[in-house]
């Protein structure tokens, strides 16, 4: 990436550390209510209009194109709140979906990067979005500009168009207010972390408020040679706040300059051979841990050692995003919503991922067995321009009240991706017969005593070997209507029409063949159904129905085979209750689902043919899911959730692998847990404390490598005086071995247990 963005970053990076996590100014909204009133408020008002400060329990859900009371939705959501976020000192995306229950995360796969979540089993890496829009781009998502995190379970074709296999995951972003908040924060933590905020509302007359979010952070990792480096600054201003007619502009801009981690490579244990045959005949495999090595009773410390190379490694990312809405209440019955985003983003990635070398497979893993470097390179430009225009319309027909969602979506998206090659200059490396080019090899280490300083003298710059020029076009209209029939009955129906057409150019710039360029057309219905009974305003019950798909250039890119090939299709079936307690303070959900994907795509097993891709592959998750989020008493606040899966490969079309029906998918474990919970000892005092609990992940179909199961525990306290406090959290406070997240050939550690002071003063 350009050098100015590079050195960008690290100016504003040694900023003096001064500004952290605080919420927003936060919102009480009748939850039931189709249309909000204005309500005038002030920045020490902790229920605000806008934001939830000082609860647990969202109190409403944005997902699906309308904000609507979350009893109104027939499908598991979950709301990561603003004070739930700033109790954790989670400010990251990760670090927020660790509170939703079926989510795991992925390491960086084959040179990918930025967040890679699953959900359910199923991959969600392309199903991100930013204020109900695509925000599928390759970076690590920070939380300063974002008031709740939201996950839908389940296909949401009907609402978001491709992609949802598992759900989708909404970031809803903080807006302006009629009120004023001033509000600085800093962190300052083990690991050389050092991390400032900002966030700063004003009300410009009566009917319009601007709010400005800032953040820089400097941060090293408990793996030394890993950094976190990332500034960024979301302004926003909106016209009309509680005019029929409202206005609302806003920017985002966000830059990284990290250097990546790509964990720790797997070894299976046993004397005297790698591999031990273990439960069900099946090898058995963990990832390098800090345990003894045969033959010696030294441990030799592995989760804290980094394998890249601190001083050629980077991760540099750019993410600059426009929005502007418009809203005009036509009449009380009837609203209209015109949404149009431009994004760009941009990633230059240069990472080291390790691999275990044995001299003869008898071989035991030692402080001397060697580590291997391989070399990913990435470099991504990518762009989505959007426009969705909606229209609200409640009316009534007899007795029977109709809530109408119509809608339209134009949208483009192109990705250009390069695939680059770094040259050996030393002449000892024999050109490829592919390419004609020859990589360098970048130095192995050991696993005892890496050595990661330095910047191997025989490799060059990056050089360019191929590029793909990907555009996706969507053209999509939508109908739901949320049928009242009487008080305590609701009948949900929807459908979406989606033309998606994307087509890729390829060129090399080796003697390497270029693959070919392809296009595909994909026109598809996607339906949503559910049946809600709600016996007084306490209770919901509902049943629902969805679909989704997923086309061959899902992630823009296709190939020949996949330019012949259909969607894939995706069905959830869910059965669900919500209760609100304790006068409304407390909401208990759970649901008892099955999500199936009836048509996978696999490749075909005769070689050196283009024909379409085997569509018979299939899998499904059954499971069952519980939460709960608010406030027990007026000092005792909880969130906690668990989620029970059964994740199963039904069928796999390539007779050679059969062995795998039955098996359970990747990164796919059978329970998640979660737990969160604060106590106001008095006016001054807080504190808090709660786990996460992870259950075995295999890394591949073959269900032989995986990950062991964890529970991880974190803990806070806080104290304020007037506007002033001091929040102490502990992560991983029984410094608990874990890993975050998993690839088929290594695991991304989890933190050891790490301390961060966070001052925040408000004026």
């Amino acid at each position: 990436m350009r050098e100015k963005h590079k050195s960008g970053i690290r100016h504003f990076a040694k900023l003096p550390a001064a500004a952290a996590l605080f919420g927003a100014v936060a919102g009480g909204v009748q939850a039931a209510d189709a249309v909000l009133a204005p309500v005038e408020v002030s920045a020490e008002n902790p229920q605000s209009r806008n934001g939830t400060v000082n609860t647990f329990k969202a109190p409403t859900v944005h997902v699906g194109r309308v904000e609507q009371d979350a009893r109104d939705l027939p499908q598991s959501v979950t709301s990561v709140t603003r004070q739930l976020m700033n109790d954790q000192d989670a400010n990251t995306l990760k670090e927020a979906l660790r509170n939703a229950v079926g989510v795991t995360f992925n390491a960086a796969e084959g040179g990918a990067s930025g967040d890679g979540i699953r959900i359910r089993g199923f991959g969600a890496s392309n199903d991100m979005y930013l204020d109900n829009f695509r925000d599928s781009a390759q970076y690590n998502r920070d939380t300063f500009h974002i008031d709740t995190v939201e996950v839908l379970r389940g296909p949401a074709s009907m609402m978001f168009g491709r992609g949802s296999t598992g759900g989708v995951v909404n970031q809803v972003s903080k807006t302006p207010f009629r009120g004023d908040l001033t509000q600085l924060s800093t962190t300052i933590g083990m690991d050389s972390f050092y991390r400032v905020e900002g966030d700063f509302n004003k009300a410009i007359g009566e009917s319009t408020a601007a709010r400005i979010n800032v953040m820089g952070q400097k941060a090293d990792s408990f793996r030394e040679g890993a950094e976190m480096n990332r500034w960024g600054i979301a302004p926003s201003i909106t016209w009309g706040l509680g005019e029929p007619t409202q206005i609302t502009a806003s920017y985002l801009h966000y830059q990284e300059d990290n250097v990546p981690d790509y964990g720790v490579p797997y070894y299976r244990r046993g004397p005297g051979s790698r591999t031990t045959t273990g439960p069900n005949g099946k090898p058995v495999i963990t990832p390098v841990t800090n345990e003894s090595i045969h033959g010696s009773n030294q441990p030799i410390d592995r989760v804290d050692t980094f394998y890249g190379l601190k001083d050629f490694d980077t991760e540099e990312t750019q993410t600059d995003v426009f929005t502007l809405r418009v809203e005009h209440q036509i009449n009380p019955n009837m609203k209209i919503k015109n949404s149009t985003r431009a994004g760009k983003y941009d990633l230059d990635l240069r990472a080291s991922a390790p691999g275990l070398s044995f001299a003869k497979p008898t071989d035991v893993l030692a402080d001397s067995t060697k580590v291997t470097r391989g070399r990913k390179l990435r470099m991504r430009e990518q762009e989505i321009y959007s426009n969705v225009t909606d229209l609200l319309w409640d009316f009534e027909t007899g007795t029977i009240r109709h809530n109408v969602l119509a809608g339209f979506e134009l949208t483009r998206e192109n990705l250009f991706s390069t695939g680059r090659l770094q040259l050996d200059q030393s002449g000892k490396e024999k050109p490829s017969a592919t390419t004609g080019l020859a990589g360098c090899t970048l130095p192995s280490t050991t696993v005892g005593n890496p050595v990661t300083s330095g910047v191997p003298s025989n490799c060059s710059a990056p050089v360019n070997t191929v590029t793909a020029d990907s555009t996706a076009d969507t053209v999509a209209f939508y109908f739901q209507d949320m049928i009242d029939l009487n008080p305590h009955w609701k009948v949900l129906l929807g459908a979406r029409y989606d033309h998606f057409k994307a087509s890729t150019e390829n060129q090399s710039f080796t003697k390497q063949k270029a693959a070919d360029n392809v296009s595909r057309t994909d026109k598809v219905w996607s339906y949503r159904t559910g049946l809600i009974y709600q016996p007084d305003q306490n209770q919901s019950y509902y049943a629902s129905y969805g679909t989704s798909f997923n086309p061959s250039a899902e992630a823009y890119s296709t190939d020949p085979k996949g330019a012949l090939t259909d969607p894939e299709e995706n069905a959830n079936y869910e059965i669900g209750a919500r209760w609100t307690l304790l006068d409304g303070d407390l909401a208990l959900r759970t649901a008892i689902f099955r999500t199936e994907k009836t048509n996978e795509r696999q490749t075909d097993i005769e070689p050196g043919v283009i024909k379409p891709y085997l569509m018979s592959g299939k899998r499904h998750t059954d499971g069952i899911e519980l939460e709960a989020a608010g406030r027990l008493t007026d000092k005792w606040q909880v969130f906690a959730g668990l989620a029970l899966m059964d994740p199963v490969i039904d069928q796999v079309a390539n007779p050679a692998r059969k062995y795998q029906e039955g098996n359970r998918p990747d990164n796919a474990p059978t329970y998640t847990g979660n737990l969160w919970s604060t106590y106001q000892i008095d006016g001054n005092w807080k504190v808090g404390g709660g786990m996460n609990a992870m259950g075995k992940r295999y890394t591949s179909l073959d269900n032989t490598v995986f990950l062991p199961s964890y529970v991880r525990w974190d803990a806070m306290v806080e104290w304020t005086q007037r506007d002033l406090s001091i929040q102490l959290n502990v992560l991983n406070l029984f410094d608990t071995e874990h890993f975050e997240g998993l690839y088929a050939g290594f695991a991304v550690p989890g933190t050891t247990r790490t301390a961060r002071v966070t001052a925040t003063y408000k004026f």
